[in-house]
């Protein structure tokens, strides 16, 4: 789907290489993520916006009076505005391809008259996604009261299996830091069903976006809920094995401001650029949200990088060797133990 497809341009990153590494699973404990801002200043006022690679652009939907509004990003970080054929007004929007290859559109749609609101999906009418079809609510359990707070956010995921997967942030218990992620399953992308339990809870579950959906192989960035900690919104990584169960969470960027409701697509094996909103620590509902824009990458000291030659060093491996009474330990790359000893 285009919204993990890899891009073909060069990316350049002050600290970071576009390099290979092993593939990730939710049991890769050692390996850590690292967050690197980008010096551009995108110009675009908005919260919880979608990221496409659309040609030499990174396209952006993101909520604005007019309903959904959308922009083409260059590299350098220059924003335009791209006309929108049929006010979308909707907002939290995302997008997938589907296997027949037509794409579809997610997001939280409001019925003032009835006082609803609800995660609802249309078809796209071009390929481009600027304009959308008739909705429909994706479960009848995806229709809420609109006075109802930390809920929806959805992120929409073609799995490995060809199924669609919408995830949607719920707060059961209507308290602080208590946001709650659900997962919702679908065969033709229209109709869903709540699968069982939690992807996660404890208030870091809040604006999934899903960068890699493998077998075996899922990665997910998403922020904290804004009454956790130290209530100031932070980001974090999860992995998973089969997008169901996730690891905990590890946070990716620190206090100094409130960043939420990120979006990203993969740039090189386990290189994600992101667009997230951000806004002054402590400002609260009162705050004006920017977009900004950014780099997730497996921190150099993880993967061991060899940042001068652009590539990973393999990973070091102790083994234990033993003669008679004598052990010895003998740490490398693909480790032997000395002659006369033998591997324990």
């Amino acid at each position: 789907m285009s919204k993990f497809r890899k891009s073909a341009y060069g990316f350049a990153v002050a600290t970071m290489l576009a390099v290979t590494f092993t593939p990730l699973h939710s049991a890769s404990a050692l390996v850590e993520w690292a967050l690197a801002e980008d010096a551009v200043s995108l110009g675009v006022t908005g919260v919880s916006p979608h990221v496409e690679r659309t040609g030499n652009a990174d396209r952006l939907w993101y909520p604005s009076l007019a309903g959904t509004a959308i922009s083409d990003c260059s590299d350098a970080g220059v924003c335009t505005s791209v006309p929108v054929a049929t006010p979308m007004m909707v907002s939290d929007f995302t997008a997938v391809t589907l296997p027949n290859g037509t794409r579809r559109a997610y997001f939280v749609a409001i019925s003032p008259n009835a006082g609803t609101k609800s995660v609802s999906s249309a078809a796209c009418l071009t390929t481009a996604c600027t304009s959308v079809g008739t909705s429909t609510s994706a479960s009848a359990d995806l229709t809420v009261s609109q006075n109802v707070k930390a809920w929806g956010v959805p992120d929409a995921v073609v799995t490995p299996d060809g199924k669609v997967r919408l995830y949607v942030v719920e707060n059961p218990s209507d308290g602080s830091c208590t946001e709650k992620l659900a997962s919702y399953i679908s065969a033709d992308g229209v109709t869903f069903t709540k699968e069982a339990g939690w992807r996660l809870e404890n208030g870091i579950s809040v604006d999934p976006e899903i960068l890699r959906a493998k077998t075996g192989d899922w990665i997910m960035v998403l922020a904290d809920g804004p009454g956790c900690s130290d209530r100031v919104q932070k980001l974090y990584v999860a992995t998973s094995n089969d997008g169901l169960t996730w690891s905990t969470p590890q946070k990716i960027s620190s206090s100094d401001l409130s960043r939420l409701d990120p979006t990203g697509y993969e740039v090189s094996t386990n290189v994600f650029r992101i667009y997230f909103a951000t806004a002054p620590a402590g400002q609260g509902v009162n705050a004006t949200y920017t977009i900004k824009r950014g780099t997730i990458a497996i921190k150099q000291s993880s993967a061991e990088i060899s940042i001068t030659t652009g590539t990973t060093a393999s990973a070091k491996s102790t083994i234990t060797c033993v003669k008679g009474k004598v052990t010895k330990k003998v740490t490398g790359v693909s480790p032997k133990c000395p002659s006369g000893y033998k591997k324990k």
